[in-house]
């Protein structure tokens, strides 16, 4: 009798070991990782891995405000955007390696033609800084300087046309407080219908304004076809600001 309990005792725990080797092969789960809730602006928030870079608008050097204005923050000019068909922005060809323009407004006033070939013709307001290779120390060089800018915008963009130029005025101007010379300009097409030109002159106009003791002068350009209207000079020279 007690061999063979013995006996089934012995069989009994051979059963219990194999259960044990059987149930420690089952495979285990693993609990679940708890989500981590950040709110925006968190320090703790980390970005994914396949979340993409937010593209950032580029600063600009000029900005039009209220769709009435051009303000020119490289120069701090800020001056009236006329109506159609004015729009903004400084005809691009305007730029040279002598004239840098960074803000302006412009209008089409039509078609020209220039060594035989049709191009567009603009009526412009331009700002920007004097360049550095215009001498300038101070307010008493404003009416020269006004005087050679003037001198030098003529070869620079009147010279594809037949024109002569007239010196209408030459006048101290003082800007937000800010001395300041206007030289007005009058060009003459005596070619105008050989050129195919819808306007026989144009009126315009440099002011330099300065800025103050060590800051580079201010430079305001504008020029408008008679077919444009020339009142509009007057217009935006009065409408000039300088912050």
């Amino acid at each position: 009798m007690l061999s063979f309990l013995a006996v089934c005792t012995a069989a009994a725990l051979v059963v219990i070991v194999v259960m044990i080797k059987d149930f420690s092969k089952q495979p285990t789960i693993a609990a679940p990782a708890a989500l981590a809730v950040s709110s925006p602006g968190s320090s703790s928030a980390r970005p994914s891995a396949t979340a993409s870079p937010r593209p950032r608008a580029s600063p600009s050097p000029a900005a039009i405000g209220g769709g009435h204005e051009v303000m020119d923050i490289s120069s701090g000019l800020s001056y009236q955007l006329l109506a159609s068909p004015w729009r903004a922005g400084c005809p691009l060809q305007l730029n040279t390696p002598m004239f840098s323009w960074s803000a302006g407004e412009n209008a089409v006033a039509g078609r020209a033609i220039i060594n035989g070939a049709a191009t567009e013709w603009y009526g412009n307001a331009c700002s920007g800084l004097l360049g550095q290779q215009f001498t300038y120390s101070g307010p008493a060089d404003l009416e020269p300087t006004a005087t050679g800018l003037v001198d030098a915008l003529d070869p620079a963009y009147y010279s594809g046309l037949v024109h002569y130029r007239t010196l209408e005025g030459s006048t101290a101007l003082t800007i937000s407080g800010h001395q300041a010379w206007e030289v007005t300009f009058l060009m003459s097409y005596p070619d105008a219908a050989g050129q195919d030109l819808a306007w026989s002159s144009e009126a315009g106009a440099v002011v330099v304004a300065d800025r103050g003791p060590g800051q580079v002068p201010a430079v305001f350009y504008v020029s408008v076809p008679s077919n444009l209207g020339t009142s509009d000079v007057g217009t935006l020279i009065g409408s000039l600001r300088l912050n």
